[in-house]
């Protein structure tokens, strides 16, 4: 009996160690923990609580679970709310008619661009006789584009694409075998990781994605690479997947194909307004939120999950109305959040910086001097909320920072005083706030169970305090989905986020020891660059390039995945007309490789950067960190794209670390371009499997 029970201690030990080692932990949690056991909101406990404030305990009753439900609702009904899209304007236009319901002053609104993928529109034509409607026109589905890789859009020519409608399963080899492949449309389950690129490997001619209880997160993370190839990729509601699903089983039909998504600058909005309070305005607390979502189908994005954070804010600004502050506190809701933390970086490059070179030369009437930046992160499956000095964009490697967690170690410390002195009757186990700055026994990354990108992680990059009140221990499962919907929120959760929140944010704007004296300060490490992207040609001068490149798409890669909790982590703008561009805030403080591309009306890369000697060895393309203020000059050449794929070597197991192009006599072209993801070989995690 001994031996057996030491045989299934070892077999346990053996099982924990390859699920971190071996084994990504994020697949063991996606696509075992989920599917088995499921992601069951958290219970919320039923305690005995007593708020100690008669005035504030009115005020928390009045946050009920039916109007955390309707405003969410609000959100989540308006249709896509990423940026570009018509969802995005209501919800602005839903929050500043807030703020003005509210009483809050000196509202205002300010306008950036951002350049983000806009779809426009796709279907699926049946040409065969046999699925008709019921006047016997030709059966048509709509379809949805899926985000780009790198900038290579789904979109496909404009005459559309014909070939057999072809079912694939999850895309493995073995599905796919005996399937006709080259020239036709396959049906892939949204739960295929990156096997999309095993029927495109093989000639397929487009992807269509359908799915339901498969569709995560970590999916979602796995259907647009880091690479520009060509691998055009749909999204099929669940209304229409069953038929699509059933014809494409019955095989023997007949599709056609149209899709275009375009890469443009559209206007995103900031909207800000004060409480002012009694004190100082320098000593003024800014509160953010994000009224924006984002899906890995960005014409289908609900964002439910995603309006948890301006829900909450909504409720505080309105309490805070009725219950007086002493310190002014500042409500600003960001757009362009999921678009690499375009909205707060907006925002503190006009209005707030640390010390140094920007803020010198900022017009004193714009600046906003704060204390402290506290971001709203919340989601619905959970029913505590955590403090965190440090998320995942700027930090890839999940370091900590000391440095930045001594600075807001006090701010958290005075959260969870606040919930024990506000809240009597919680157990001490399961508190309402949670210390994920300076926790006694663990690290913050103990309470993040995915990647996130925190708009405080931008506030602390410039040299500002900044944290996060955000859910801890929540996967964020619908996150960056199409499903990310009204039926998949746990209200009960939220609604005792949002009284948390609340209360702690009350007793905060009106302690007048809140804020901490401290001699640590945090460096402005948010440089700029701008630039011209030209072509070389000597018809406009013979020597030098001066021919501009219109609209082209600048791009650069922050460090990490393709995407944080939905944050895009590819920065992104476009050339005027003069070829000129401008990134106002680099996003990290290393060199940068800045990659411009012009594409056609078909989504096709036409020009792309130079690599050769008249281009990169002449005009680099990676730039260093540098000074405040940089500039540099790309030269792109004319090309056509070609897509690697398979690019892991089966005898060794490695991935393709090292590209070198060579012309007919075995040396580099005068002109050449490529594109693949660099050592990955050496980094942990999933690789991508194209150039």
């Amino acid at each position: 009996m001994r031996t057996v029970g030491k045989t299934v201690l070892m077999l346990c030990a053996a099982a924990m160690l390859l699920s971190v080692t071996v084994f990504d932990p994020s697949e063991i949690t996606s696509k075992i923990l989920v599917r088995f056991v499921g992601t069951a909101p958290q219970r919320v406990e039923e305690e005995q609580e007593v708020v100690a404030d008669t005035q504030l305990q009115s005020l928390l009753r009045s946050i009920r679970e039916d109007r955390v439900r309707e405003k969410l609702g609000r959100f989540a009904s308006m249709g896509s709310r990423v940026v570009g899209y018509p969802g995005c304007e209501e919800a602005y236009e839903f929050v500043r008619g807030c703020f003005e319901e509210i009483g809050l002053e000196d509202i205002a609104t300010e306008t950036f661009d951002v350049t983000v993928p806009v779809d426009k529109g796709a279907q699926l034509t049946f040409l065969d006789s046999a699925p008709r409607t019921p006047d016997h026109s030709p059966l048509t589905t709509p379809l949805y584009g899926l985000w780009p890789n790198g900038v290579r859009t789904p979109s496909l020519p404009t005459e559309g694409i014909e070939g057999d409608l072809v079912y694939g399963g999850r895309g493995t080899f073995a599905e796919l075998d005996g399937k006709p492949m080259r020239g036709n449309v396959v049906v892939l389950s949204f739960d295929c990781g990156q096997n999309f690129v095993n029927p495109r490997m093989l000639g397929a001619e487009a992807i269509i994605f359908y799915g339901d209880q498969g569709v995560s997160q970590g999916e979602a993370l796995e259907k647009f690479l880091k690479v520009s190839v060509d691998v055009p990729r749909f999204w099929v509601e669940s209304e229409d997947a069953d038929e699509v699903v059933r014809l494409a089983r019955e095989g023997g039909h007949r599709v056609r194909v149209n899709g275009r998504m375009d890469w443009e600058t559209v206007e995103a909005k900031n909207i800000y307004g004060w409480i002012r309070g009694d004190g100082s305005e320098k000593d003024a607390i800014v509160v953010e939120a994000y009224y924006d979502a984002m899906s890995v189908v960005p014409a289908v994005a609900p964002g439910a999950e995603n309006a948890c954070g301006i829900v909450g804010l909504l409720s505080l600004a309105e309490r805070l109305k009725e219950y007086g502050t002493r310190h002014p506190v500042l409500f600003l809701a960001t757009s362009a959040h999921f678009e690499a933390l375009s909205g707060v970086n907006d925002f503190l490059y006009r209005h707030a910086r640390g010390k140094g070179h920007f803020r010198d030369r900022m017009p004193e009437e714009d600046r906003i001097d704060f204390r402290v930046f506290i971001g709203l992160d919340l989601s619905s499956q959970g029913d505590q909320v955590a403090s965190f000095a440090m998320g995942t964009f700027y930090n890839s490697e999940w370091t900590t920072d000391n440095y930045q967690k001594n600075m807001m170690a006090p701010y958290a410390k005075k959260f969870s005083d606040y919930g024990a002195e506000l809240f009597y009757g919680q157990r001490p186990e399961h508190p309402r706030h949670i210390d994920a700055v300076a926790p006694p026994k663990r690290t913050w990354k103990n309470f993040m169970p995915v990647r996130l990108g925190l708009d405080s992680e931008a506030v602390s990059f410039v040299g500002l305090p900044g944290m996060t009140l955000g859910t801890p221990n929540d996967i964020r499962e619908r996150v960056d989905t199409p499903l990310d919907r009204m039926e998949n929120i746990n209200f009960a959760g939220l609604t005792r986020q949002v009284q948390t929140v609340t209360a702690l944010l009350l007793r905060a704007a009106n302690d007048e020891e809140f804020f901490v004296d401290s001699k640590l300060e945090l460096r402005d490490q948010g440089h700029a660059l701008d630039g011209e992207v030209y072509w070389f040609d000597r018809n406009v001068h013979f020597a030098v390039p001066k021919k501009p490149v219109p609209q082209a798409v600048v791009t650069y890669q922050q460090p990490g995945p393709n995407s944080a909790g939905g944050v895009r982590t590819l920065v992104a703008t476009m050339t005027n007309s003069q070829g000129a561009f401008r990134f106002d805030i680099m996003r990290n403080k290393f060199s940068n490789k800045i990659s411009a591309y012009q594409l056609d009306e078909t989504g096709q890369i036409t020009s792309a950067p130079d690599l050769g000697q008249e281009g990169d060895a002449s005009y680099p393309i990676t730039q260093p960190y540098g000074w405040w203020e940089n500039h540099m000059l790309e030269v792109l050449f004319p090309c056509r794209a070609v897509s690697l794929f398979e690019i892991v070597d089966s005898r060794y197991l490695s991935v393709l670390d090292y590209l070198m192009v060579l012309g007919e006599d075995d040396a580099p072209p005068q002109s050449y371009g490529s594109e693949y993801v660099e050592k990955q070989s050496t980094a942990e995690g999933k690789v991508t499997r194209a150039a």
